[in-house]
Order: C-alpha cells, then sequence, then structure tokens
C-alpha cells in the first residue's frame, strides 16, 4: 500500500487561528498521534454524491467536496477544530492509495483538485480513462493551535467513505501496441504488423516505453510509426495519422508528432546500420534509435582466470550456431572458488585494446557490481569500470547476455546427480531412462532408447524431477543450440535418426544439446586386437528389455570394453556393475554379454556377463 505523505513534521507547532487549514503535502502525518478525546461517535459526515471532472474543476478554480462533517452539540473540547486527511484510490481494497490534506471551512471537506489530479499521476496511474475512485475521510481533532489527535483508531475511523465517477486530465494519448511501418518490412500495413514493439504487461500509462530492434539493411534504412488505427488509415490511403520526427530524419534522438501536424512525412532515416533498435517513450512523445552491432564471440576477463588478454582469449562465451543477429544470446559457465570473484567481459576488439592498455571498450553493469541482473553498456560511457561481481560461493556461476537488448543476468548453479527422459517412448507417463552428471559443470550425458510406439512423433524432454513438470527441461532452455541427430519440435526435443537408441549430451549450464544415433555396439578387446570397428562383434538391440545383446562372445582376461559406432570416442568400460565413459578395461569373461546403457531401473550403465 503507498500512501503520499503530506503534513509538515512541525505540524505540531503550528497556530490554528480558524476553522479553514492548509497543510504541506510533502511530509506525513504522524503515526503515534494520540486519540481525540472527541469519540468517533460525537462526529457525523455526510458524503457529498456526484462526479468528479478535473478539467472543469480546475478550470473553475474549485475544490473538490469531500463532505460535510459536524460536532454533536457540547461535545468539542474548548479550543479546539476539526482536520482531515482524505484517501483515495482507483480500487476498493486501497492497495495502491494516496492520501491529502483536507480543508474544513464551516463544515464543507474539500481537497484540493490541482493536487489529486499532480498525485494521482504521479503515484496511481497515468490512464486517462473514467474510473470509480475510492474515498475515506479520516477526522483529527487540533487544540490551541498545535496538538493533533486522531478521532477514532488509526486505520479503523474512517468517514465519508464513497465511491465516484473519477475523469482525471492527462491530455496524452498512448495506444495499446506501435508499429515501424518501412526498413524492412516494407511500405504496407501489412508488413508494418510483422514489425511491432515490445512491450511489458504493465498498463501503457505507467510504463509508457515501447521498444524494437529491427532490420536495417546495412545501407539506407527509412521508416516511420504509427499504431493500429494509423496502419488502417494507410490501408485506406491516409499516411498523415503516421508519426515522424520533429527534428531532421537523421536524428538519432528527438520527440515525434502526427504527420498531419508536421506538414509532411518527416520519416526517420538511419544509415550503414544492419540493425537497429527504436525505443519510444510515449508519454513524452520522445524516441531514440541505436545502432546495434554484435560481434560473433565475446570472452570474459577476470573471474576464474586473470585481468590479463590472454587469458580472456580462453575464456570464449558459447553460443548457438545460429547467426547472431537471429541469436543474440551468448552464455559463460565458470566455478566458484569461495570468494568475492570480479569480472567483465568484451569482444575480440576489446580483448585487444586491453593488451594494449585501453580497458574502456568492455563491458560493465549500469547498476550495483553485485546485481545478479540488469543492463551493461561499454565501460566509456560509464562513470567506472563497472565491473561485476559474485561472491564465489556457488560451484558454478552461468552469465548470460543478450546483445540486442544489452542485458544479462547471472545464475548460481548447482546439479542433480541425474535428470530423467520422459516421452513417447513411454506414452509421456515414466520417466525411468535418465542422464547421469558426468561433469560438475552441469554436462549430464548417457544412452536413451527413442521410440514411437503411439506414433505422436519421436519426441521428448526432461524432468530433474521424475514425474514433475514444474522441473521440466524443454528445448527452450537450449539457448546454445541443438545439433547432431536432433531438432527443436517446438518446445519437445525430436530425434531425427528414427527408432533406436542416441547417445545424449545435454549441457544444462551452457544450453546445448546434442545426440548421437548409435549405429552399432561393438565388443572390442585383447581377443580382435583391439579393432573397434570389428563387424563381427556387434551387439543387437532387445527393446523388450532395454539391452544390447551378443552371444558366442570371444572376450578373455586380457581385457575388452564396449565401443559405440566403430570409434574410441565413446567407450564404456570399469567394471560390470559400473561402467563409465573410457573406464578401464573389463577382464570377466563370459559368451553372453547383455549391455543395459540406459540406467533403465539402475542409477549405473552395467553389463552382464554368462
Amino acid at each position: 500500500m503507498k500512501k503520499i505523505n503530506i503534513f509538515m513534521s512541525a505540524l505540531l507547532a503550528m497556530a490554528f487561528t480558524a476553522c479553514t487549514e492548509n497543510f504541506d503535502p510533502e511530509v506525513g502525518p504522524q503515526s503515534n498521534l494520540p486519540e481525540s478525546p472527541l469519540a468517533a461517535s460525537d462526529v457525523t459526515m455526510t458524503a457529498s454524491a456526484g462526479s468528479i471532472n478535473i478539467e472543469s474543476l480546475i478550470e473553475s478554480g474549485d475544490p473538490i467536496t469531500i463532505g460535510t462533517a459536524s460536532v454533536r452539540e457540547g461535545a468539542m473540547p474548548a479550543n479546539t477544530v476539526l482536520s482531515a486527511t482524505v484517501d483515495f484510490s482507483n480500487d476498493a481494497n486501497f492497495e495502491k492509495m494516496i492520501t491529502l490534506p483536507a480543508t474544513i471551512e464551516e463544515g464543507v471537506v474539500t481537497v484540493s483538485a490541482n493536487d489529486l489530479q499532480d498525485e494521482y499521476f504521479n503515484n496511481i496511474t497515468r490512464n486517462p480513462k473514467t474510473v470509480n475512485l475510492y474515498m475515506r475521510t479520516t477526522l483529527y481533532t487540533v487544540t490551541n493551535g498545535a496538538s493533533q489527535a486522531i478521532i477514532g483508531k488509526p486505520g479503523e475511523n474512517y468517514y465519508a467513505e464513497q465511491s465516484v465517477s473519477f475523469t482525471p486530465l492527462f491530455k496524452v494519448q498512448i495506444s495499446p501496441a506501435y508499429y515501424v511501418i518501412g526498413a524492412a518490412g516494407g511500405w504496407s500495413a501489412d508488413g508494418a504488423r510483422t514489425q511491432k514493439f515490445e512491450h511489458s504487461d504493465a498498463d501503457v500509462y505507467d510504463d509508457p516505453v515501447f521498444s524494437i530492434i529491427v532490420d536495417a539493411g546495412g545501407d539506407d534504412c527509412w521508416f516511420a510509426i504509427g499504431d493500429d488505427t494509423a496502419l488502417d488509415a494507410v490501408n485506406a490511403g491516409d499516411w498523415t495519422q503516421l508519426l515522424g520526427t520533429k527534428g531532421e530524419s537523421e536524428d538519432l534522438n528527438g520527440t515525434m508528432d502526427f504527420r498531419y501536424n508536421l506538414g509532411g512525412d518527416h520519416s526517420f532515416h538511419v544509415q550503414n546500420a544492419k540493425k537497429i533498435r527504436i525505443t519510444l517513450d510515449m508519454m513524452e512523445y520522445s524516441y531514440t534509435i541505436e545502432p546495434v552491432n554484435i560481434a560473433e564471440s565475446y570472452y570474459l576477463i577476470g573471474g576464474p582466470g586473470d585481468w590479463s588478454a590472454d587469458a580472456a582469449w580462453t575464456m570464449q562465451f558459447n553460443h548457438s550456431n545460429k547467426d547472431v543477429f537471429e541469436d543474440p544470446v551468448f552464455t559463460y559457465t565458470f566455478a566458484g572458488n569461495g570468494g568475492d570473484m570480479w569480472f567483465a567481459f568484451g569482444d575480440g576488439e576489446a580483448i585487444e585494446a586491453v593488451a594494449n592498455g585501453d580497458w574502456t571498450k568492455l563491458f560493465g553493469t549500469k547498476g550495483e557490481s553485485t546485481d545478479l541482473s540488469g543492463n551493461f553498456d561499454n565501460r566509456y560511457n560509464l562513470d567506472g569500470d563497472h565491473s561485476f561481481c559474485v561472491d564465489g560461493k556457488a560451484k558454478y556461476y552461468r552469465l548470460t547476455v543478450n546483445m540486442a537488448q544489452r542485458s544479462y543476468e547471472i545464475t548460481e548453479l548447482s546439479f542433480d546427480p541425474y535428470i530423467y527422459f520422459i516421452g513417447a517412448t513411454d506414452g509421456w507417463a515414466n520417466a525411468e531412462q535418465k542422464l547421469a552428471l558426468t561433469d560438475e559443470s552441469g554436462i549430464y550425458t548417457g544412452y536413451i532408447y527413442c521410440a514411437d510406439p503411439n506414433g505422436w512423433g519421436n519426441e521428448f524432454k526432461f524432468q530433474k524431477v521424475p514425474g514433475d513438470w514444474g522441473t521440466e527441461v524443454n528445448t527452450g532452455h537450449m539457448t546454445s543450440g541443438i545439433t547432431g541427430d536432433a531438432e527443436d519440435g517446438g518446445g519437445n526435443f525430436r530425434v531425427t535418426g528414427g527408432e533406436g537408441v542416441y547417445f545424449f549430451t545435454l549441457d544444462m549450464a551452457n544450453g546445448s544439446f546434442n545426440a548421437m544415433r548409435v549405429q552399432n555396439m561393438n565388443l572390442v578387446g585383447d581377443f580382435n586386437g583391439w579393432n573397434a570397428g570389428d563387424d563381427a562383434q556387434q551387439m543387437t538391440w532387445d527393446a523388450e528389455n532395454y539391452c544390447f545383446v551378443i552371444t558366442g562372445a570371444g572376450v578373455n582376461e586380457n581385457g575388452w570394453k564396449f565401443t559405440t559406432n566403430n570409434s574410441w570416442d565413446v567407450n564404456l568400460g570399469g567394471t560390470t556393475d559400473n561402467l563409465v565413459a573410457n573406464g578401464d578395461n573389463l577382464g570377466v569373461v563370459g559368451t553372453t554379454i547383455k549391455l543395459y546403457p540406459t540406467r533403465k531401473g539402475s542409477d549405473n550403465i552395467y553389463c552382464t556377463v554368462e
């Protein structure tokens, strides 16, 4: 609940010489006021019916009449007068409200129309629509011009509680949506609707800022701005309702107006920019245009490394395989060290500048160094280095930067030992197969059997907790891309190699996923000269029991392992009850070998030898 302060701190020292009192609207009433000797039942206040039209009241100079207050005859203490404050809100619960001082003259309680206009605008909403305005009055007594006391208990005794129709005086018109017409979208209304400005979920009068990044083509880019009404007018051949600059077309900052007021099109013009960011403040009808330049690579400096250019070159951010303008998000994950860690980042040009003694091209936070999210800018635009800082207590940190929005987020990372596969294979009902955390930086790997017995599409997701969709991991989390034998199925992962076993690598820290179709699983060892591509040693997949099987195996005690796709890149060894990547050679001898790679029903990959 917000309450605007309205009394001077020196109120108790004021001299009351009449029943008309005017108070400074900057400092609030004291919270420890005593209870008045005048009982709440001794006061009667009648609300004034009607509506409030601020424009007409300001033009006439009249105050807003709240109601009429009277005191039971003989109840008023000597040398005592009434004073009042009035709460206003646009909701009945007064969750967001302002409090204004009232004037009482001959029992009539009034407040200033100008005060209500200003405080409503600044502290409740800037929306000019007519609303029900809720009002409640608190009464006080003032004795000998100095001693103030509240009538009744604070927050409990309100007088003349009422609601009236209220029309504020705001001349600014803000539409719910704006569009760029021109630029890459062309000069048609249909093209403009593909270039819609972004906006928060707030009321446009509370948040009048709109922004968009558009393709400027790298050469001459001309455009105007309009709302839905303006675009409908364009379809009818009327271009005058679009917004243009009040200055020169090449101005990157300025104010706008409608073409019908400007006497021409006054379109905006930007040259030599591949992308531009346009930001509008529709309360001021102002604009800012910024060329958006995104490098192919970015590097961390400081943090887990030192502050040298040589160290920075080894700490390159991860990025998807998309064009950087299509995907402007970069990530870097690093380990904590238990103490404060300071760092910055920059592109290749910035790191080269550091090598030459120039640190101003690095990026720093526009907020506090310890802020875990916010916006950043080049140091040469900031009043210092503005390096980022984390306390180093987390095991890992992920720094995510959006180079188009120039925003960042730092996430403390902790990873569970397993992540669970759920999808079409098991009818989206069971999360039994799982990947294991094989690198503390957040990399999960493992073999998963993917099938589509119901014809729903060979798709799947992951869950951090089996059966809990609140812990879902989907393709939207893969900010650095999906590669190999998999693709984005519109939120679900989808394998592209058909039914079979796949080797998955899921990087939860950097948001990437890779799938490799297992074309064959082989035995390799001393018995066949360690030939990883020996077709005679291929195993057969048993889909019912989720295992690879080979009979008549010739392994011997001199050592053997499992290899995938005729290559040593992915191989399994260790012990029969716990097979791991690149593990030790096995020495168990038998002729029938079954490999259970999917961790279904077990925390480990294991095999049986008979």
